[in-house]
């Protein structure tokens, strides 16, 4: 009996499910007047489903799989409590069983009895699908397999109350909504809303060769913020190319599985992040806002919008958000020899400049990346050139790399890199 939902409302305003689940309730009854119109809403549905599969690389029956995409993405006051495990009982929980007995007869029904019905001669045209390929890969996490698993565990279930397991087993190890399913994001300020990156950069912290020291520090700090410790925001600052952005997307590829998630905003997006913070504040992961090479001019006033917020008003600054920057300038504001001469035109001096360098201040972890001296460039060279099957004398390594340098901006992990991959790409 496929009756209304009430906590997976959300469900009847998703056109395919509207469309399949219609036709369930309408089995048997289809006139010859709707016939053509059914069948291309079928055929429409079918489209969609195959569609969705083949972008997250998922095999199976694509009826089962879409409620599964449905029910990992769903946020509802029911899922998100599980999330964050929080309470699990009360008359939500009673609304949710009931659903999930309608989605039980959903997910076991026979759709080739509708198809058969509906005249399409290809009985089983939603069974058994297989992607051409694997999907898109994200990094250390694949959002197409987690569905997938889903998907599979749910049509295991031998019962509304196996299937309600399911669900609430998912929720409670993946969370739900894109944050349960993808751990990279950026802002969209068009769209006013967090979306997933992808793919992430294939990068881990084992592959940065060197800064030991400040990899620690910034794991550490990490790993503290994880564990519910106190920790703090934290500003990589240093000459270009030595890692500090590479640094914190690896980060994001360890520990991911812990429950990190990262949101990429821009300086001009400053002003965005308290939307940003009041769709993370109540969610059960740890977030980063990763602010990139991050610097302001003389005339840019954000500087002091971000200063506010890191600071905080009225309202308690939630424990699970941090921010995480980069920036080749020790204090992030622009220093003149011009400043200097307006000294003289400035009543309060030192009250000036404490505003100007203040926002640093906010920032409890500074970590310096310095460019690496010659032998450390050639150790990074010669570890890539192991990395990349690169076969070349030692000598004749060297020496290219020190020549390459002399061009492309000193010693740093970055050039020695592009060499790497220039060499790489003769072979």
């Amino acid at each position: 009996m496929i009756r209304e939902l009430i906590p997976y409302r959300d469900f009847e305003r998703d056109e395919v499910f509207a469309c399949i689940s219609g036709l369930i309730k309408s089995a048997g009854q289809i006139d010859e007047s709707s016939l053509a119109e059914s069948a291309s809403w079928y055929c429409d549905c079918a489209a969609k489903m195959a569609a969705a599969a083949e972008r997250a690389g998922i095999a199976g029956n694509l009826w089962q799989t879409w409620l599964a995409m449905l029910v990992a993405e769903n946020e509802n006051p029911f899922s998100l409590a599980h999330e964050r495990r929080g309470p699990l009982c009360g008359t939500m929980r009673e609304f949710a069983m009931r659903d999930f007995e309608t989605l039980f007869d959903c997910l076991h029904y026979d759709l080739r009895s509708i198809e058969e019905e509906l005249r399409l001669g290809a009985a089983g045209l939603l069974d058994d699908f297989v992607p051409m390929t694997a999907g898109p890969v994200s990094f250390g996490r694949t959002a197409g397999a987690v569905i997938g698993e889903l998907a599979a565990a749910m049509a295991a279930a031998d019962s509304p109350a196996g299937l309600y397991e399911a669900a609430v087993s998912f929720y409670r190890e993946h969370g739900v909504g894109k944050f349960g399913l993808y751990s990279g994001f950026r802002w969209d300020a068009h769209a006013r809303e967090i979306v997933p990156a992808i793919p992430l950069e294939d990068i881990s912290l084992s592959d940065l060769i060197g800064y030991e020291e400040q990899k620690k520090a910034v794991v550490d700090n990490t790993t503290a913020f994880l564990d519910g410790r106190p920790a703090n925001n934290v500003l990589l600052y240093g000459e270009g190319g030595t890692g500090k952005s590479s640094t914190i997307k690896a980060l994001l590829n360890e520990y991911a599985p812990r429950g990190l998630r990262m949101i990429e905003v821009y300086k001009h997006q400053i002003n965005d992040l308290e939307t940003i913070l009041e769709e993370i504040k109540l969610r059960n992961y740890k977030f980063i806002l990763f602010m990139d090479d991050l610097s302001f001019e003389q005339f840019e006033v954000e500087y002091k919008f971000l200063k506010a917020f890191i600071e905080g008003g009225i309202e308690k600054r939630p424990d699970n958000v941090l921010i995480y920057a980069t920036s080749n300038r020790r204090h992030l504001m622009k220093e003149t020899w011009g400043d200097r001469l307006d000294k003289d035109d400035d009543m309060h001096e030192s009250e000036t400049m404490q505003e100007k360098m203040s926002l640093v201040d906010r920032f409890g972890l500074l970590i310096r990346y310095f460019s690496p001296e010659q032998k450390e460039y050639l150790h990074i060279v010669r570890s890539l050139a192991g990395e990349y099957g690169v076969e070349i004398s030692d000598e004749e390594l060297e020496l290219g790399a020190i020549r390459w340098e002399l061009k492309h901006g000193g010693f740093s992990g970055r050039s020695a890199r592009q060499y790497v991959e220039f060499l790489a790409g003769q072979k």
